[in-house]
């Protein structure tokens, strides 16, 4: 079968522009299009895998979700744990008491979170990933006697893990000793102190987390804070974390059906659904900027088209002369933009995939102070790929439609008379 022959005049006509002005315009549009194309690709790309660390990084640190008792202390907590676990599909429940402290060295001081924690359950989530294995073993030390001097029994004091930007802030490394006070807990009114010795130090890469959490031991954390046996709440973790409200708040149905207001459940959804809004605000406003690139590439496509058609008018007219139908000299000019989006396309995707390997490959460093996250992470997806080069081919085909039908609605006739009126000018000149 052979080549029809609109293509095969698209194809001339693309190779044969010698006015320098449309030549010109056929470079810059083939080059717009390749700029929107690779850099929309590198920009979803680098929010694609923004989300996907920053989410990994959030599920890793925290639990799925948190299970607070409204109106009243938690003091069943072993009992609503237990039947949780009942559940198949969740994975893991452990108490928690959490509340603000000052921590306090020879060189620094800081207003961090406290969290008391089971160390068990810690090592099976994602906590023990950041964290020396040794660090949970020393979470588990008495604390010092009320009337203990500080400087004896070094070794019965209670451990703390802290991170390491606030072992950084605070110029302490394992072994050493903080300070921590608190506002609530002492006698009257008062402070009160506890002097911890540093038994770890986690690493998660996320700024505020290893600059402004510390763990204790939950049993530590209720006798500091004078709790008893109550605890600030439930840490759940679910086997698929997309669906974790919709578990929990089920089984959580369950266990208070005549009370459903009793429990408050928190997933990682809800307590961070303001940043994730941002964060796709964003990547929607930056990407409706870049496509402006194409948009403009495709009005370029439409001035290179027209000035085609005027560079052509008397080839035009001969087509037509010969029989050649509306339709055929309209699919001439369609395939002519149409060349131009598919160069620029593929150069684009090209050009982007590869500037997305290059920062894959060697990393671009973030301020985790600003960012969250230590490294620019970059995640591509193919079914976005498709979406901007679906969405770029039809910028392109659009703006063929307008100068391909004017083209195909030229009158042979005054084609052909306009071009002998202009040769005859500028024979007499």
């Amino acid at each position: 079968m052979g080549i029809p022959f609109e293509a095969i005049v698209a194809l001339r006509y693309m190779r044969a522009r010698r006015k320098a002005g449309v030549s010109l315009t056929s470079v810059l549009t083939v080059f717009g299009v390749t700029l929107g194309v690779a850099a929309l690709i590198v920009v979803t790309s680098v929010w694609n895998g923004f989300q996907a660390e920053f989410l990994e990084k959030l599920l890793g640190i925290n639990a799925h979700a948190l299970i607070l008792r409204n109106h009243d202390v938690f003091r069943d907590h072993q009992e609503v744990a237990k039947r949780l676990r009942d559940d198949p599909n969740i994975e893991e429940v452990a108490p928690f008491v959490i509340s603000e402290v000052i921590v306090q060295s020879d060189r620094g001081v800081q207003g961090v979170a406290i969290k008391g924690i089971d160390p068990d359950v810690a090592r099976r989530t994602q906590l023990a990933k950041y964290a020396p294995e040794a660090a949970f073993d020393r979470l588990k030390r008495d604390p010092l006697a009320p009337d203990e001097p500080p400087g004896q029994a070094r070794a019965l004091r209670p451990g703390i893990l802290i991170g390491n930007d606030l072992s950084e802030q605070l110029h302490v490394r394992p072994g050493d000793v903080l300070t921590v006070v608190s506002p609530y807990g002492g006698k009257k009114g008062e402070a009160r102190t506890r002097i911890y010795e540093v038994a770890g130090i986690f690493h998660s890469g996320m700024f505020e987390f290893d600059s402004r959490m510390v763990f204790v031991h939950l049993a530590e954390a209720q006798d500091f804070f004078r709790l008893h046996k109550v605890v600030t709440g439930l840490e759940v973790w679910s086997r698929d974390p997309l669906t974790s409200e919709a578990t929990i708040g089920r089984a959580i149905a369950q266990i208070s059906p005549e009370d459903p207001l009793a429990f408050d459940v928190r997933d990682w959804s809800k307590t961070n659904r303001g940043l994730f809004g941002v964060v796709n605000s964003q990547k929607l406003l930056i990407s409706l900027m870049l496509s402006f690139i194409v948009v403009v590439a495709a009005f370029n496509i439409m001035a290179t088209l027209i000035l085609l058609i005027l560079e052509k008018g008397r080839e035009i007219a001969v087509l037509k002369s010969l029989g050649a139908t509306d339709g055929a000299i309209r699919t001439i000019f369609v395939l002519d933009g149409l060349i131009v989006g598919i160069v620029g396309c593929a150069v684009g995707v090209a050009v982007g995939l590869m500037l997305c390997a290059v920062l894959q490959e060697y990393g671009l460093k973030l301020d985790p102070r600003v960012y969250y996250l230590e490294h620019l992470p970059i995640v591509v997806h193919p079914i976005e790929v498709v979406s901007i080069v679906a969405g770029a081919m039809i910028l392109a085909t659009m703006a063929t439609l307008f100068p391909a039908t004017r083209a195909a609605r030229m009158n042979p006739v005054a084609g052909l008379t306009r071009r002998t009126q202009r040769q005859h000018v500028a024979e007499s000149t």
